[in-house]
């Protein structure tokens, strides 16, 4: 789900970015550091395209803008190998820097690149065993211009910076399938929309309690280790489409929460929740996703609305919950 979501914005984000007419030749500081780019890589083919006797502006895996700068670059599902070369801050007009599926790719991840401070989207994702190792580099709190940040699917450790906060557009956030210890620090995403994946590391504590403010698409903190109350992240009145908190330690009672009304998924499994089945989870009309399942829940469930979808998987493994699709309630 992570995944899906990261692609679709790298997808948009690269047709805003395109100019409707190239330049006829890109830039020569851009042509020299692309071709070391690619030297450095060892000449891939994936990267074929790129031989200087024709404009770069036209090579496959970048884009140009008007002016003939290189803006853009995806290089995504091949098995070139080493680390992300440092030529790359070459480029002086980067916005959107990605590289997708490559588990060749290793090493930490190179803090020079940090430095254009021109770049508004950066994707490294990994899906295989190898990856960039170390921590989050503190130093991408220079960009003050990120909108989307995605280092998912690597072997980052360490804690998140609370420096992250400090980037104003930063409205995408996807740090899942790492291995991140310590606290969520406060303040990690801004603006409409925003999206906050934190899901399978090793986190600690409380949810901060100004994420219940917090504008969220979605937000996914499940498979960690956290404490304490989420109560203050639903709300009837909240845009929120997707939450996932499962597989952690949180403890509250559920019995007055509002869900949001445009809830798509929710997933607040494998906790120690407490507490009846609100009646406000007749208005998710639009849920194709509900787990309450293994936690410590009572009482019967409501009668009207979603339930009557949903299979026994959705309410199981709780402490005394009852009535459809559970066995029925006893009567005294």
């Amino acid at each position: 789900m992570a995944h899906r979501h990261s692609l679709l914005f790298a997808c948009l984000f690269l047709l805003l970015l395109a100019s409707p007419t190239l330049a006829s030749k890109c830039d020569s500081g851009d042509l020299k550091a692309l071709l070391s780019i690619k030297q450095s890589l060892g000449n891939p083919s994936i990267l074929s395209s790129w031989v200087p006797s024709t404009s770069c502006c036209s090579w496959a895996h970048l884009q140009c803008d008007r002016a003939g700068r290189v803006n853009s670059i995806t290089i995504r599902d091949s098995n070139l190998a080493g680390t992300i070369p440092p030529s790359v801050t070459d480029l002086t007009a980067l916005i959107s820097l990605a590289f997708i599926d490559l588990p060749g790719l290793t090493g930490p991840i190179p803090t020079s690149i940090f430095t254009l401070k021109t770049l508004q989207q950066v994707t490294v994702i990994r899906t295989s065993v190898s990856g960039f190792s170390g921590p989050v580099p503190d130093s991408i709190s220079q960009l003050s211009q990120i909108d989307t940040l995605d280092l998912s699917a690597n072997k980052i450790t360490g804690p998140i910076p609370a420096s992250l906060s400090k980037l104003p557009k930063l409205r995408f956030l996807d740090l899942s399938h790492n291995q991140l210890t310590g606290s969520i620090p406060s303040g990690l995403v801004h603006g409409n929309f925003a999206f906050l994946i934190l899901s399978h590391n090793l986190l600690t504590g409380r949810i901060p309690v100004d994420y219940g403010s917090t504008d969220f698409d979605t937000i996914n903190l499940s498979h960690n280790r956290l404490i304490g109350d989420a109560s203050f992240l639903f709300g009837a009145q909240k845009k929120t489409t997707e939450i996932y908190l499962a597989w952690n330690q949180l403890e509250f009672d559920i019995s007055n929460v509002a869900f949001p009304k445009g809830l798509t998924d929710l997933d607040l499994s494998h906790n120690k929740i407490t507490g009846r089945v609100p009646v406000s989870i007749r208005d998710l009309a639009k849920v194709h996703k509900l787990d309450l399942s293994y936690n410590k829940l009572c009482g019967q469930i409501p009668s009207v609305g979603v339930n009557t979808h949903l299979g026994v998987a959705a309410f199981g493994h709780n402490k005394c919950l009852c009535g459809g699709p559970l066995a029925p309630c006893h009567k005294n």
